[in-house]
């Protein structure tokens, strides 16, 4: 008994298991550290076709000093800035965030190039750390 990986018929992969034929669901993550400016988008990575978002996490240890506001969101390139994830303020607050699902968190028969934008206003921070991660599954 053990399990195999597997070409789908869709090109991608899946972890069958021997005993069962079970399928497991693969899961991946893209991460980054977010780039600090006015306004700063920027690509982050691809979700492969027929990905499912599970989860999207901003991790904020040190806040942003921006004189005003500061907020981070995961957006579709070419798309919304907001298109996976609301404004999420990185100024207020230390902790890890979870972001709530949009109607956006479908799979997509192609891939999708996400995009993250980080926004302040006010004088310019000099400060602050802020990572996201987006944890996605592809059957």
């Amino acid at each position: 008994m053990g399990k195999q990986l597997v070409q789908t018929g869709t090109g991608g992969y899946a972890i069958v298991d021997d005993a069962s034929s079970a399928v497991a669901t693969n899961v991946g993550a893209l991460t980054w550290n977010v780039a600090r400016g006015a306004t700063n988008t920027a690509i982050v990575g691809t979700l492969p076709a027929n990905a499912r978002i599970l989860a999207i996490f901003v991790q904020n240890p040190i806040v942003s000093n921006a004189a005003t506001t500061a907020t981070v969101s995961v957006g579709l390139s070419g798309g919304s800035a907001t298109y996976f994830s609301g404004a999420q303020d990185v100024k207020a607050a230390i902790g890890n965030f979870s972001q709530a699902a949009t109607a956006n968190w479908v799979p997509s028969a192609s891939t999708q190039t996400v995009s993250c934008t980080y926004t302040e206003t006010g004088t310019a921070s000099s400060a602050g750390t802020h990572m996201v991660s987006v944890i996605y599954g592809v059957l």
